[in-house]
């Protein structure tokens, strides 16, 4: 869709919208409605309208900034970090990918190098899988977008068409792409080589495990017969105890 279909949709749609409103203005006013009742109802439709796409524009606005912290991290590996930073930063990044039924392969790239980071090979294999399937996905004329994806393409092709207003931006998405490219196939193949020597070891160690002779762990050995003595006979035992006096001469 072209800039001028898009001015003409837009002028379409805010159309059909004031006719609505004067429709259900109309109808309110017939229906015996008092005019503040009316005033009021308007205003609460058109703010819930706002609080809907601000809403919107900050999920954008969160996978941008996404962008910009996990670049940053990974740009800068070799600088020591807190735990709790990268923590944060795939915390946020694995709130992108769920936001939308279909997030950008870019996200997913970023967030599967971040596990790649700090060794989480699972989550490494995972996201970077997802990325190359929704790249392949991206050139399908028969994936339909949802509302989400085309609210970040929007606000995409405005950064790129004004790179200076977000130079930040633009910068941390060159550079995250120019990644993709270069590193997303090592990264892969990599973090499932790392899997696969994981799972070889511990099928190693089970077989040590199954192979090796039982011990026999009891906390109270049990005593062997020749060790068991037959108990002394009662009389004799009340001997011991009640020693027989001597009687006098």
């Amino acid at each position: 869709m072209t800039a001028n279909h898009q001015k003409l949709a837009k002028a379409v749609f805010s159309a059909v919208a004031l006719v609505g409103v004067i429709v259900i203005v109309a109808v309110l006013k017939r229906g015996g409605v008092p005019p503040l009742i009316i005033v009021g109802i308007v205003g609460v439709g058109f703010m819930l309208l706002v609080a809907v796409k601000i809403r919107g524009r900050r999920k954008t606005e969160t996978i941008f900034g996404f962008y910009v912290a996990a670049e940053d991290a990974l740009r800068s590996n070799d600088r020591r970090r807190y735990r709790f930073e990268m923590a944060d930063i795939i915390k946020t990044g694995e709130k992108v990918v769920r936001m939308m039924p279909d997030p950008p392969p870019l996200s997913r790239f970023a967030l599967g190098a971040l596990y790649n980071s700090i060794g989480d090979h699972n989550a490494t294999v995972e996201q970077l899988g997802f990325a190359a399937e929704e790249e392949v996905l991206k050139e399908s004329s028969h994936v339909s977008p949802s509302r989400q994806l085309r609210r970040y393409v929007k606000r995409l092709r405005q950064i790129e068409r004004s790179p200076k207003r977000s130079a930040k931006i633009k910068t941390a998405i060159a550079s995250l792409e120019s990644m993709q490219r270069q590193q997303a196939a090592g990264l892969l193949a990599e973090s499932q080589q790392q899997l696969k020597r994981i799972v070889e070891a511990y099928e190693s160690d089970v077989s040590k495990e199954l192979s090796s002779p039982r011990r026999n762990l009891s906390l109270f050995p049990t005593p062997s017969l020749d060790s068991i003595t037959a108990r002394p006979p009662i009389s004799e035992v009340l001997k011991d105890i009640y020693p027989e006096e001597q009687k006098a001469p």
